[in-house]
């Protein structure tokens, strides 16, 4: 089957992960794993809503574009497959513990500040928030990566996420174009 340049070019812009639906596996995008409300293999309920809560406001739109399902599915990914930045970063896997140390080292950074749930917060302490742990490392950190450290891998994987692919490039209205090109000659008519 012949596939045309067009159709090979405007089907390469998306990133699709395969997740385990009723024992059956199934090609999805990360918004459409949230959208599908697919079940988490790593992370809990609660984790998964503090990494949607945090990633939006660092990077608005990370939560609609499945931000805590990407996380929890490469969680799972093998060493050499893994998107996560930290692979990139040279962290040695799994990367499960740096997620669920920082994770549990932010709720606990919230309760000893603002005596909340992330779920309490106001925009405004959400905001306050977030510089906090950009700078160092907030009151009740313990036993995590440094509060910097994850910021700077939280925001990269939403923006990831979020800007990543073909579509996120179009709601910032910039011509998508592959950071590298296919050899020219793939057998794909023009």
């Amino acid at each position: 089957m012949q596939v045309s340049r067009r159709k090979f070019s405007l089907g390469c812009g998306a990133l699709t992960l395969s997740f385990l639906v009723q024992s059956e596996f199934k090609l999805l995008t990360p918004e459409n794993a949230k959208a599908q409300n697919i079940p988490f293999q790593n992370l809990t309920q609660d984790q998964a809503l503090l990494i949607d809560i945090l990633g939006d406001a660092i990077v608005p739109g990370a939560n609609a574009a499945g931000l805590s399902h990407f996380i929890d599915h490469q969680l799972s990914a093998n060493d050499k497959d893994n998107l996560l930045i930290l692979r990139y970063l040279r962290v040695n896997p799994p990367f499960n513990d740096f997620y669920l140390s920082a994770l549990t080292a932010c709720e606990t950074a919230i309760e000893k500040r603002y005596n909340k749930k992330i779920t309490d917060l106001s925009e405004a302490e959400l905001s306050e928030f977030i510089p906090l742990i950009m700078q160092n490392n907030p009151e009740g950190w313990l036993n995590a990566p440094p509060a910097a450290f994850f910021y700077f891998v939280l925001r990269s994987d939403a923006i990831d996420v979020t800007y990543g692919t073909r579509a996120g490039f179009d709601t910032l209205d910039i011509p998508y174009m592959a950071h590298i090109e296919p050899p020219r000659n793939l057998g794909i008519k023009s």
